[in-house]
């Protein structure tokens, strides 16, 4: 899910009125920046609080979460919370080593939110009260896009080009593999079913809120909403993909957090944030401690008085044969550091779409967040991660999502 696809970021179309609503209840940051541009090594970052560099999970590696890094969900079960983890699957099944702490850990069968949503509520009825953690996880805004009619005609009044209403991963590869523009017409109904997916989580959310009321556990509750990465759209030459790029589309992702007792309220932070930070600020508002290894920062201190120097945030690409592919970036300025070719840096303020490299005209840039990407890689060892071999069944998933070509 992109940040700027959602109305509280911004956005001119319907497609997240309970989210928007939420919002007005929580904490906003308007810059989060996730760690990866696929699934797997930014869920881990978040419920790690470490980078990719440093937890070592990597679906084009094989590599699953080494079992001696600690979890949120480990540590919040140490302070006596019960958590559960319901997730699409894919890159996030527990051969990839998420489990860690989570019990259940388990993998619904449909892509779509509304039975994960359904299932958490029927964990929740387990509880008997005890506090917990729930952790929900859906591929729904994930390609392939296949809405309802309904949702879709919220976005679409008609469209009478070449594509179906329904966007399959062989329609996407498809329009990338040609080398001309997809016509203004078609990229829109593309982006109409990606839209509409939006929808219809935000949908979900609404009921699975309602539900969360009804067992009065809204007012006390902390929820998160985030995204583990976007989906380009043209930005930089590929029509709903990810994990190929480091660019901000696939970067920027919602951080939405409600913190109990409507704390913090209608806050909004423009501020560098990371998905780092996620782990900490959770543990931070609960009265847990934050255990020493995490990387990330308590995010409430960016207003409650305490010094914060500014934040940077560390991205790495997921790929085998790119394996040295990252950025990292301030508040302004953003550094690409491809493995074949020189690092490219983006002047932020002046080319938000990240056009034009500015290396040239900023070489001190260049040479400070190259310096301090190395020096933030050298304070932990390179993980030992385990590597797995990823069943038939699993491979057949990951085919489907994309991921495997």
């Amino acid at each position: 899910m992109r940040a700027d696809h959602l109305g509280c970021y911004g956005y001119d179309k319907p497609t997240s009125p309970t989210i928007d609503a939420l919002c007005e209840e929580s904490a906003v940051f308007e810059k989060a920046i996730a760690h990866a541009s696929s699934t797997l090594p930014s869920h881990a970052s978040i419920l790690t609080s470490l980078l990719p560099h440093h937890h070592g999970a990597s679906w084009e590696n094989r590599r699953a979460l080494p079992e001696n890094i600690t979890t949120l969900p480990e540590v919040v079960r140490q302070a006596g919370y019960s958590a559960a983890a319901f997730t699409g699957g894919g890159q996030l099944d527990p051969i990839f080593g998420l489990t860690q702490g989570f019990d259940p850990y388990e993998v619904l069968p449909s892509d779509a939110l509304g039975p994960t949503a359904r299932r958490g509520l029927e964990w929740l009825d387990s509880l008997d009260g005890d506090p917990f953690l729930l952790f929900l996880h859906t591929y729904q805004v994930h390609h392939p896009y296949d809405p309802s009619p309904d949702a879709l005609a919220v976005f679409e009044e008609s469209y009478d080009g070449p594509f179906p209403d329904s966007i399959s991963v062989e329609t996407i590869k498809a329009i990338n593999r040609t080398d001309q523009a997809l016509p203004a017409s078609d990229l829109a109904h593309v982006i109409a079913t990606y839209d509409a997916e939006i929808l219809e989580v935000d949908r979900v959310l609404a009921g699975f809120f309602a539900e969360l009321k009804a067992r009065d556990l809204w007012d006390s509750s902390l929820i998160v909403l985030t995204s583990d990465h976007g989906e380009e759209f043209g930005e930089h030459g590929f029509v709903g993909w990810h994990s190929h790029t480091l660019y901000e589309e696939l970067l920027e992702v919602p951080l939405i957090i409600k913190f109990p007792g409507g704390q913090f309220a209608g806050r909004r932070v423009d501020r560098l944030v990371r998905g780092i930070d996620i782990a900490p600020t959770i543990l931070k508002a609960i009265g847990s401690r934050v255990p020493p290894e995490f990387s990330g920062i308590d995010l409430t201190a960016l207003w409650s008085g305490r010094e914060v120097p500014p934040l940077l945030a560390v991205s790495r690409l997921d790929r085998v044969d790119q394996a040295r592919v990252s950025s990292i970036r301030d508040e302004r300025f953003k550094l690409l550091r491809p493995f074949s070719r020189r690092q490219r840096l983006f002047d932020l303020a002046e080319d938000p779409d990240e056009l034009w490299d500015a290396s040239g005209n900023h070489p001190l840039e260049v040479g400070r967040l190259l310096e301090t990407f190395e020096e933030i890689l050298a304070t932990r060892e390179a993980p030992s991660a385990t590597e797995v071999d990823p069943s038939p069944e699993l491979r057949r998933q990951l085919e489907a999502l994309g991921y495997i070509q």
